[in-house]
């Protein structure tokens, strides 16, 4: 992924940070970690058996897995992240849609000896692989740890077939080590709704698909439920404001699981079609080796486009908790899995950028809170600058509050702006950061002088002024406290279920 700024940017910029590739186990302790920070307890070993659900809340009938001993766990809300057998899903009465699996298939984590002086002491994150005994993708998640894809399997084989399937991936003999074996389909199945009173889905225990494209869509169920819940639970928005959870994650989630199921299935069709016409050895260094990879790569090239839509077009454009502009939803380009460019309106992620020369982003600055940017567009041309407002509207460390070189009536503008949302928000005691940029570029990219922008980094609301109703009635909308005219009109004309 390139490394944009704003200033003086004249291709598409997708993302400010470079992709990683992490274990699973590396984010759970990050996660546990970050837990105990805040005096959150853990507990492991106990199955969920009953939930009842009241005007009040929730209980959960809980059993310890060894001992039998039941307890009742009371809470307001239940989230359910246990997996594609959700328990959660189950005992809420969630059904599921979507095409089931004909075959299994297996994700194996296998360790090796030191194979440096094979692959390089930085092995490639990512080598797709296809030969005569394995296909899919060769994953390096350390220097000495991989993730391989094996199957398909109509029965539970053995370790050593596992192992085999592990050594044809790499292409050489070596010692292998398995450390696990997940199972997963070519399928995709995702619940009718990811709410259902106060039992919420998020993972895989509201969609279950194909691997492939963007593997974090389960990360990007809590962000956007996370600050929902949190606003709820703070009194500074109503209950309702969680139905928008299901608006806007389910129609994501069902774009990408139809992408990585088609995917798939051509991807298996040129696996068969390039094992038909022979695959040489790699010991094979012939003319005609050389042609026959050759052509097997372009194969590859060709049916393997590219998937930035997938990886960074995040998108809510049904919604009943965005301030969409007049025409938007009728005008915007669909949905493609291959096609990303950055997006300023309303229902999309806020496009981000380094914003100081110590690497701090956009998203860093908007932190956990709603955003204010102020795009003051300074016609001087100076270099960026920002700076984060305290409650009472002036930007800290600016005793006059107003970037300097700007024409009278638009520091008047965008002060009125500014003064409007810091004191709505101050008077629901909902936390809010303005941040002003100076550059050009960023006013250029963004098309608005202020924009309101989600926890979630979502853009909920831009514009030059104020709507009628002003900052309250964004606010409102935002919150979930008054439907969306324009959110309204599309549900109606597009099925909740799938907007492609």
């Amino acid at each position: 992924m390139p490394r944009p700024s704003f200033r003086g940017s004249g291709a598409p910029e997708h993302a400010a940070d470079e992709a990683l590739r992490r274990p699973q186990t590396v984010l759970q302790q990050v996660f546990l970690d970050h837990l105990a920070e805040h005096g959150v307890g853990v507990a492991g070993g106990w199955e969920l058996q009953e939930l009842a659900e009241d005007g009040e809340g929730v209980s959960a009938g809980v059993a310890d897995v060894d001992s039998g001993e039941r307890r009742t766990v009371r809470a307001a809300y239940v989230l359910g992240t246990d997996g594609g057998s959700s328990t959660t899903r189950r005992l809420a009465g969630i059904d599921r849609e979507g095409d089931h699996a004909t075959e299994k298939r297996l994700r194996l984590i296998v360790r090796t000896g030191d194979i440096s002086d094979r692959v390089g002491p930085a092995p490639s994150a990512t080598n797709i692989v296809f030969n005569h005994r394995a296909s899919g993708f060769l994953a390096a998640v350390s220097p000495r740890e991989w993730r391989v894809y094996a199957g398909p399997y109509p029965l539970e084989p053995t370790e050593d077939e596992l192992l085999a399937i592990g050594r044809a991936a790499f292409g050489f003999d070596l010692d292998l080590e398995l450390v696990s074996a997940t199972t997963f389909y070519h399928a995709t199945r995702i619940a009718t709704t990811f709410r259902k009173g106060r039992i919420l889905l998020a993972g895989d225990a509201a969609h279950v698909r194909t691997p492939g494209g963007n593997l974090g869509e389960g990360i990007g169920d809590v962000a956007n439920l996370g600050w929902k819940l949190a606003a709820v639970l703070a009194g500074h928005a109503p209950d309702a404001l969680l139905d928008s959870y299901d608006q806007e994650r389910r129609p994501h989630n069902w774009r990408v699981a139809d992408h990585s199921l088609e995917r798939s299935r051509r991807s298996q069709a040129a696996l068969a079609e390039i094992r038909a016409g022979g695959i040489p050895d790699d010991a094979d260094l012939g003319d005609a080796a050389v042609r026959r990879r050759a052509e097997i790569g372009e194969r590859l090239r060709r049916d393997h486009s590219g998937g930035a839509g997938v990886t960074l077009d995040e998108r809510y454009d049904a919604s009943d908790v965005i301030w969409y502009e007049d025409g938007q939803l009728a005008s915007e380009p669909g949905w493609r899995p291959d096609v990303y460019e950055d997006d300023p309106r309303p229902g999309h992620r806020a496009p981000d950028c380094r914003i100081d020369p110590h690497g701090s982003t956009l998203h860093d600055r908007i932190g956990t809170s709603f955003a204010l940017l102020v795009l003051t567009g300074d016609p001087t041309g100076r270099p960026a600058e920002d700076s984060t407002e305290d409650p009472t509207g002036r930007p800290a460390g600016d005793s006059a509050g107003e970037p300097a070189g700007r024409p009278a009536e638009d520091l008047i503008r965008d002060r009125a702006v500014v003064d409007a949302f810091t004191r709505e928000a101050a008077s629901r005691s909902l936390p809010l950061t303005v941040i002003h940029l100076t550059d050009p570029d960023a006013r250029a990219v963004y098309g608005a002088a202020h924009v309101l922008i989600r926890p979630d980094q979502h853009v909920a609301w831009r514009g030059a002024v104020l709507p009628d109703g002003g900052a309250r009635a964004v606010l409102d909308r935002v919150l979930g406290r008054a439907r969306s005219g324009a959110a309204a009109q599309a549900l109606g004309a597009v099925p909740a279920q799938r907007v492609l």
